[in-house]
């Protein structure tokens, strides 16, 4: 892979930055950056995600860990209703990390069952033993494929890529929405990019956000103390109560 043009000092600092925390070595004999495994798929994760990684498995997982406010804003801010769900409801957290969103959830409203869904197995078991959660090591894909019966409510923070996924967020989107109970509800972090991209994809993610509730823009860098730069947004969508 080569670059086109010619880097001034500053941007070439940069991308050395960059590509070293991707794992490659600048070799003078080579004149190029080497790396002991094809990179291809970290350099497209990164490109597509709009971020720079920390290290190679954050940008092949996409994980980035809620912070501790932000959780606690989507489940007991004005726009949630997990406060008012009923004793014993079911709520999914299909990308659960080591648990922060699961423990806002239990904190906004102690009596409901939470589903953690995380595919990494040292992370899932990072989450808390408590008889309100089921931890479920498995992707959200695979996990939704045979889920046991319809949520309450679904709150999650999606990866925003993945490497030949650069949507990923908005397909785990749609399959939460269709594991919801009518009148059941989605609150969701997703990419920045949402509020702006021209394609149809996401003007028709836009247009279904609006027709079932709304989108908060976040502050920047809201998720600097988990790693990423990214701009995010906090969706929030309820499913009709007649289906």
């Amino acid at each position: 892979m080569f670059l086109q043009t010619q880097l001034t000092q500053s941007e070439y600092k940069k991308v050395d930055r960059v590509l070293h925390t991707m794992g490659g070595k600048w070799n003078r004999r080579e004149r190029a950056h080497i790396f002991s495994s094809d990179p291809a798929e970290v350099i497209a994760a990164a490109v597509a995600s709009g971020t720079t990684p920390n290290t190679v498995g954050k940008i092949l997982e996409a994980y980035y860990a809620t912070p501790e406010p932000l959780a606690t804003h989507m489940v007991a801010g004005e726009h949630s209703g997990i406060a008012d769900l009923e004793a014993g409801a079911r709520v999914l957290e299909p990308s659960a990390g080591e648990g922060a969103l699961v423990r806002a959830i239990l904190h906004a409203n102690p009596d409901v069952h939470v589903t953690a869904v995380e595919p990494n197995p040292e992370r899932a078991a990072k989450i808390a033993s408590d008889p309100r959660v089921s931890v479920v090591v498995s992707s959200f894909e695979s996990f939704a494929a045979t889920a046991p019966g319809p949520f309450a409510a679904v709150v999650m923070n999606p990866p925003f890529a993945l490497p030949n996924r650069p949507t990923v967020w908005m397909e785990h989107l749609y399959t939460a929405w269709d594991l919801l109970v009518p009148g059941g509800q989605l609150l969701a972090i997703a990419h920045g990019s949402y509020t702006w991209r021209p394609e149809r994809k996401y003007q028709a993610m836009r247009e279904f956000i609006t027709a079932h509730g709304g989108c908060e823009e976040l502050p920047a860098r809201t998720f600097a103390t988990s790693g990423t730069e990214a701009n995010s947004v906090f969706l929030h969508a309820r499913r009709p109560a007649h289906l």
